[in-house]
């Protein structure tokens, strides 16, 4: 009820919600509220409210996208290190000391770009290490070759979503959207600020509320934008718990996080 995280959004508002309720004041002392609720300035309201709905849902669309992705590598990696370990009970000469040890970098490598703030290249050699212990397996015995392609296949599905992950992280989703958000957005506080009541306890409350309500709906989907950020601002990051409890599993340090 009480996590910070939960309600950073709402803590990063307040203080714009502050500025505008002391320039309602002032525009509301000065005489300077011309206007009067009406079909017009509600029509303005509605498309505003329309915008940030069209917008949202296409942020939570990918974000929801983004959400399995910590863990279709999670489940990559640990159908690797299972089938590492079936391998070495099969072949008792085999060591499955090196794969597992690739699997752990791996795992390292993608908490330390994401978390870490570490280039992306990182986990791409992670990933080509693979390789020279996947070719020593095929040679080591034929008969494996099909373990080796289905190795391989993992390989390749750890890679895809791990570079979907950076693209995600690197590029915005909306976009030129933001223009007709901010566009929309500002028009609708300066309507906020000219319209006068009667009674001006009840003009600043819903004034004050609907500002509220249009500044968080632009925070949230902006942090909906960018769902592998983990700089200690966002609130909505895509959870990693998959993919550390798999590191832990590997052997990763928790200090390597």
């Amino acid at each position: 009820m009480f996590d910070l995280v939960k309600w950073g959004i709402l803590l990063k508002v307040l203080p714009w919600v502050g500025l505008f309720a002391i320039a309602k004041a002032g525009m509301h002392w000065l005489h300077w509220e011309p206007w009067a609720f009406s079909a017009l300035t509600g029509s303005l309201f509605s498309a505003v409210t329309f915008v940030i709905a069209l917008i949202l849902s296409g942020t939570l669309s990918d974000y929801r996208a983004c959400e399995g992705m910590p863990s279709q590598i999670a489940n990559a990696l640990e159908s690797i290190y299972d089938l590492d370990r079936i391998i070495a009970t099969k072949y008792p000469d085999y060591q499955p000391q090196p794969l597992q040890q690739a699997l752990a970098q791996i795992g390292r490598s993608l908490l330390d770009w994401l978390t870490a703030d570490k280039e992306f290249a990182i986990v791409d050699e992670a990933i080509d290490r693979l390789n020279p212990i996947l070719a020593a397996l095929l040679v080591m015995d034929s008969n494996n070759a099909g373990i080796v392609t289905y190795l391989h296949a993992e390989q390749a599905k750890i890679r895809m979503v791990s570079r979907q992950m950076r693209n995600n992280r690197d590029t915005d989703f909306l976009g030129a959207a933001y223009v007709l958000l901010w566009l929309f957005l500002g028009s609708s506080i300066l309507a906020l600020l000219l319209i006068g009541a009667e009674r001006f306890s009840e003009n600043l409350t819903v004034s004050t509320l609907l500002f509220t309500l249009f500044v968080y709906l632009l925070f949230l989907v902006e942090d909906l934008d960018n769902p592998f950020e983990y700089d200690g601002k966002s609130s909505v990051d895509v959870g990693l718990a998959p993919l550390e409890k798999v590191c832990a599993k590997l052997g990763v340090p928790m200090a390597s996080r």
